[in-house]
């Protein structure tokens, strides 16, 4: 029997359980700060901002593998705003261009195909997911790519619950890996559950005490909540509104992520405005 492209999710939850062999990129500083610019959109749902910063990307960084993560992203930003033959010719794009082996094309082609209702469609690209997966011997590259599912999931189709399967796969699979950790408390902290967040942090920097990520993430959440609670993000406004407790929390957490190793000049500023 036909189901309907409401089922989506559903199909999701059945075909897409394993993941697609990894592929590992590398970048410049130049190109990985604008990635990053175009990713921080993306999960914001600013979908035609991040559609142009995946041009400029694309456009500034040449490379194959540039043109792969522009493409992949271009597809979920056409996804989210419901121009589904566009999303699907950026798949088709980065399914050529990785001879059917990303991960992120065939889950975005999938949600695609689903949305236009051929669901046979959506389900043989979830099935070539699985298949890829089997084929993967490699453990780490496996347990990223369950991670790479839980951040598709949390932030495309907001199914955190089934997010977190998928994370916890991750962790399983490769339990020394921190960014793991972090994922999870990043995904709390985009639903703005600082609670959460900061107790998935507070254990990551007790199993990790040298991490430089973990203490950038502890400083980055309690910024995004003074943030929320005093309305505005200017250091001088924060500096007369938070309070003791709050800027010791906070610039305990920067000094720390500095002392080692991290550099940011936005941060440094905050910190030589409203940390003593």
């Amino acid at each position: 029997m036909k189901m309907k492209p409401k089922k989506i999710l559903t199909f999701l939850m059945l075909f897409a359980l394993s993941s697609a062999m990894a592929q590992t990129f590398t970048m410049g500083k130049k190109c990985k700060e604008s990635y990053a610019n175009a990713q921080a959109a993306l999960t914001a749902k600013s979908y035609q901002d991040a559609l142009a910063l995946y041009d400029a990307f694309s456009e500034d960084c040449k490379t194959k593998d540039a043109k792969i993560l522009a493409s992949e992203g271009k597809a979920e930003a056409y996804n989210g705003l419901g121009m589904h033959a566009e999303a699907i010719a950026e798949a088709d794009d980065v399914l050529k261009r990785t001879k059917d082996r990303s991960l992120a094309g065939h889950f975005q082609k999938a949600v695609a195909l689903n949305a236009t209702g051929d669901i046979e469609g959506s389900k043989a690209q979830l099935e070539s997911v699985m298949e890829l997966t089997e084929m993967n011997q490699n453990t780490a590259q496996r347990a990223s790519n369950y991670a790479l599912m839980a951040a598709l999931y949390d932030r495309q189709m907001g199914q955190m619950d089934s997010a977190m399967v998928y994370l916890n796969k991750a962790k399983e699979l490769d339990p020394g890996n921190v960014n793991y950790i972090l994922q999870e408390g990043d995904m709390y902290l985009v639903h703005d559950d600082f609670k959460s967040a900061y107790a998935v942090y507070d254990e990551a920097a007790r199993l990790y005490p040298d991490s430089q990520e973990v203490y950038v993430s502890k400083s980055n959440a309690g910024l995004k909540e003074m943030n929320k609670k005093y309305g505005t993000s200017k250091a001088q406004d924060l500096r007369e509104m938070m309070s003791d407790a709050e800027k010791a929390a906070i610039c305990g957490d920067l000094s720390r992520a500095m002392e080692l190793g991290y550099k940011d000049m936005n941060k440094e500023m905050f910190k030589a405005l409203v940390c003593q």
